[in-house]
């Protein structure tokens, strides 16, 4: 029996969003000055913080991104949070020693103490660009999904305002705390929404958990390594090969850890070095559990629809180009006519194939060929649409691999349950979008703010104060409605990106063109004695073109070679490409500082994090 969803699913998604206002209602009354509303009063433990960096790095793209994946990919995703444990020997015993023993606002500070004020300022602009393109989608991902997928009766305009109002909301009240505390709750619901799914599945499957094993190695997704040497051309093209994952899935761990001021921001709460080392051994924990639930949930689904090929819900996708496209259901996403799996078209689907009228649902590109695509009775082939062959083929499942785990929950589970799950999509979101809202305005105080005259005359006139009589509360009601702008910022470009196409392949190549060579400056600085600041701007900022044209080159025509790079390599050959820009150019730009000057600074050179004066005194 299927289940809509109720009023009762309703309700608990309601009292989760009222729970997250109070939240941040709750933790207002503790914000006197900017550094209570961005840094808690550096008087976070390791605990909440721990568990806040990991609701942050699953956003709602994660939440059902990885289910899909391991769906199509299997266990070969526990490389994930292998990736995350090789980050160690860099994360604890280099980049937490520097930030934390600097008490910095912004990490970017580290990037003026390195190389130049310049060089901070650039990184700063780039991170803030990155980060807002990055909260539009995040904001515009699990409204599509609970719309879309799960037939949540409001339109996503309305959800995605309603989900952007809330999360500015709490964040506008809390700061940082309140952002670190409701990320705790949200954990929470997250891994209860992962355990329901999981029980559920079992409960319909016959042999529950030995069910699923058996099904997942049968269809071949029990292989985590795939260390086999392939072509030329595979080793560029194809997703999971070790050679191409293991570099990637690092490199994206450490440019969230070591660039990102939305993750190191959590460690700068702290009230010691000390404590940010376990909060990040405890994130690693977490990441841990969670992934591997995820994944674990994406297999189960597999297995479920192995056995329930009738209720898998592909949509055939019919061009808007089509001159009769029929008495069709219309795509919300697209506006293109769809044709859903009770509708008789075996007779026609022929010529819609030849006339290219039919899209497939996974990439809306138009089928080719309807050979397996239906059954001897003439019916669509569920079954086939339900199966994965092969790692590297792309299989027609829905409207888009993330739709699996919530047409799920709609469809299978009972009233209540679904609602709970919901609200833990909406926490894997809503978890990102407050990091992300306080990271930003944060910068904005600490990187124009304090550092522009201009700006605190400006806040002191609108205060009706004079510049000199300015005080902390004056600072935070600025951070206030930063974190408001900010929000309104982020929900408009959410309510555009539907336009904007793939929003998943969109995110990857966003968080590759900037976090790359970011992390790149930080990582030379942080090691070479040699860069020098001229080196290193320009490393920045041909690193991000060369990025951008890994990334982006094939699709717009810029591509001199037939094999198209995957969605893997911009990060790892944008890194490496900013690494030796600029090393090499450090040998004839500027000049290398001295020891003293790069104490406390670059390992090797003093205890990090403590400048010489401090070694000194």
């Amino acid at each position: 029996m299927l289940f809509a969803f109720t009023t009762l699913d309703y309700t608990l998604v309601g009292l989760y969003l009222a729970g997250m206002v109070a939240v941040g209602a709750h933790f207002s009354r503790q914000q006197h000055s900017a550094a209570d509303f961005f840094l808690a009063g550096r008087s976070m433990s390791w605990f909440p913080v721990g568990l806040s960096i990991m609701a942050t790095l699953i956003s709602a793209l994660s939440y059902t991104g990885v289910p899909s994946e391991a769906y199509r990919v299997g266990l070969v995703l526990l490389l994930w949070p292998a990736a995350l444990w090789l980050t160690l020997p860099v994360v604890y015993w280099i980049v937490l020693p520097i930030y934390s023993n600097l008490r910095m606002f912004s990490i970017y500070e580290y990037l003026e103490l390195r190389y130049d004020r310049l060089t901070r300022t650039v990184g700063t602009l780039m991170f803030i660009l990155w980060r807002l393109l990055w909260l539009g989608g995040v904001l515009y991902a699990p409204c599509k999904v609970l719309v879309i997928a799960a037939g949540v009766d409001v339109s996503v305009p309305v959800l995605l305002v309603l989900l952007g109002i809330i999360s500015t909301g709490y964040t506008f009240l809390g700061g940082i705390k309140a952002v670190i505390w409701t990320d705790v709750v949200q954990t929470i619901v997250m891994l209860l929404g992962l355990a329901l799914i999981i029980l559920g599945i079992w409960f319909h499957l016959d042999g529950g958990a030995a069910r699923v094993w058996e099904t997942a190695r049968q269809l071949e997704r029990t292989q985590i390594l795939h260390a086999s040497w392939p072509e030329t051309s595979s080793f560029w093209s194809e997703n999971w090969l070790i050679w191409t994952v293991i570099p990637h899935l690092v490199l994206a761990n450490l440019s969230f850890l070591v660039a990102d001021q939305i993750t190191a921001q959590r460690f700068l709460t702290t009230n010691g070095l000390g404590q940010a080392r376990r909060s990040f051994l405890l994130n690693c924990v977490s990441v841990s559990i969670t992934y591997p639930a995820l994944i674990y949930v994406g297999i189960a689904l597999l297995a479920y629809y192995q056995d329930y090929p009738e209720q898998m819900r592909p949509f055939w996708i019919v061009s808007a180009q089509q001159e009769s496209p029929g008495d069709f259901a219309v795509d919300p996403r697209t506006g293109h006519p769809m044709i859903d799996r009770h509708t008789d078209i075996a007779a026609d689907f022929d010529h819609l194939v030849a006339v290219k009228a039919i899209l497939d649902p996974a990439t809306e590109e138009p089928f080719s060929e309807t050979k397996g695509l239906f059954d001897t009775a003439g019916h669509l082939n569920v079954e086939r649409l339900a199966r994965v062959e092969s790692r590297t083929k792309e299989t027609l499942v829905l409207r888009g691999w993330d739709e699996i785990m919530p047409q799920f929950i709609a469809q299978v589970l009972p009233a209540g349950c679904a609602g709970l799950i919901f609200a833990a999509l909406l926490a894997a979101s809503m978890s990102s979008i407050d990091s992300g809202l306080n990271s930003i305005s944060t910068l904005a105080i600490v990187e124009l703010y304090r550092r522009q005259p201009w700006w605190m005359e400006g806040w002191a006139r609108m205060r009706g104060k004079s510049y000199d009589h300015l005080n902390p509360s004056d600072e935070l009601w600025l951070g206030r409605w930063l974190v408001l702008l900010i929000g309104v910022m982020a929900t408009v470009f959410g309510l555009f990106v539907a336009q904007l196409g793939n929003i998943f392949t969109i995110m990857v190549a966003v968080v590759n063109t900037f976090g790359g060579p970011l992390l790149g400056i930080f990582l030379l600085g942080m090691t070479c004695r040699r860069a020098t600041a001229p080196a290193a701007i320009s490393a920045l900022i041909l690193g991000t073109l060369l990025t951008v044209w890994l990334a982006f080159g094939s699709d717009l025509g810029w591509w001199p070679w037939s094999v198209r790079l995957n969605h893997m390599w911009p990060l790892t050959l944008g890194l490496v490409g900013t690494l030796s820009i600029g090393y090499l150019l450090s040998f004839f730009m500027g000049h290398p500082r001295s020891k003293q000057e790069l104490a406390g600074l670059v390992i090797g050179l003093g205890k990090l994090g403590v400048r010489d004066e401090q070694q000194s005194a």
